[in-house]
């Protein structure tokens, strides 16, 4: 993983797979919006409390916004541009892989 990308995942605070899976997901589904129990459908999540937790998480990074009740991604060039390369590593097993790694490291960081 290029450390441009590395660093990305590092400022946003991307440390868990869960944040990465709805990251994906909206990267994949740029204009979805909803709740955080709607996402929690979407993405086989139980875990409300968790998910709202990533919900706050990401939208203090600039990642997500908020209107309304619902949530969706922040229509920014440069985000929709790292979740697009964020997207590409993850369909690679070897650099997906990598990419958990950096994920993971950064728990231990933190």
């Amino acid at each position: 993983m290029n450390a441009g990308l590395a660093s990305y995942v590092k400022s946003k605070g991307i440390d868990s797979f869960q944040k990465l899976q709805v990251l994906l997901f909206l990267s994949q589904h740029p204009t979805v919006n909803g709740t955080c129990q709607e996402f929690s459908e979407r993405l086989y999540m139980g875990d409300t409390v968790q998910l709202t937790k990533i919900i706050a998480d990401l939208q203090f990074a600039g990642l997500l916004e908020q209107e309304g009740n619902c949530y969706k991604l922040r229509d920014k060039p440069d985000v929709k541009l790292y979740l697009q390369n964020l997207a590409r590593l993850f369909e690679n097993p070897l650099s997906r892989q990598e990419l958990i790694d950096c994920i993971q490291r950064q728990k231990f960081i933190m």
